[in-house]
């Protein structure tokens, strides 16, 4: 009797053994769910296009950090070596049309007066030939929306996917007042008729900015 009960105890093991339960796999949550392409870049609101910029600096080993909303000084990122000392900065124009060499001489000046030798120019547009002409000896890198999608592109499977998750989660089209960090509202000019994107803190805040229009 002891002998069966044995034989019929470790029968029971093995079973049991055999259809314990695993716990269920991690989800891959670095699948990217779309490409990084330039209309992707162009859709993009000004201070999505910032965030964008400042994450692909650290994943290139840049110690960045966006300066905050408000009076920026014309410096939208800061580079910071090991000691926190600002050792370059950047500017991100979400724009439509092309940087020209006033732009850029105005952000030399801010490094001049920073006393800054190093200076990152990130646009969804492009540069004039006299603006490149211009940073050709400044020590300044001009990245224009084919640069950074290509460089985008050079990153891992996994970066780029963080990157697209930064770019797109929630609503990345709708632009943030600078002064209330606050989404816009779509308004209409009472007198012009045309589309104007207006503070949603209004009257209080009757910062505007245009429509843009991506071909």
């Amino acid at each position: 009797m002891m002998s069966f009960i044995t034989t019929l105890f470790k029968r029971l093991t093995a079973t049991a053994d055999v259809t314990t339960t695993k716990p269920p796999a991690k989800k891959n949550l670095t699948t990217t769910t779309g490409e990084w392409t330039v209309q992707l870049l162009l859709a993009l609101e000004w201070k999505r296009f910032e965030e964008v910029c400042h994450t692909y600096l650290i994943m290139n080993n840049h110690n960045a950090e966006l300066t905050t909303i408000g009076a920026d000084g014309g410096i939208d990122i800061k580079i910071k070596d090991k000691k926190g000392k600002v050792i370059a900065i950047g500017q991100c124009k979400a724009w439509l049309s092309k940087i020209t060499v006033k732009e850029v001489r105005e952000f030399f000046g801010i490094m001049a007066s920073e006393r800054i030798s190093q200076g990152y120019y990130l646009a969804t547009s492009t540069f004039t030939e006299d603006a490149v002409m211009f940073c050709a000896d400044k020590n300044i890198i001009l990245l224009d929306k084919y640069d950074l999608v290509k460089n985008i592109k050079r990153l891992s499977k996994e970066k780029q996917a963080k990157l697209y998750q930064i770019a797109t989660k929630g609503d990345y089209t709708t632009p943030t007042c600078p002064n209330c960090d606050k989404k816009m509202l779509k308004r209409t000019g009472k007198n012009s008729g045309g589309e104007f994107w207006g503070c949603a803190n209004y009257p209080r805040c009757k910062n505007t900015l245009q429509v843009r229009k991506v071909a």
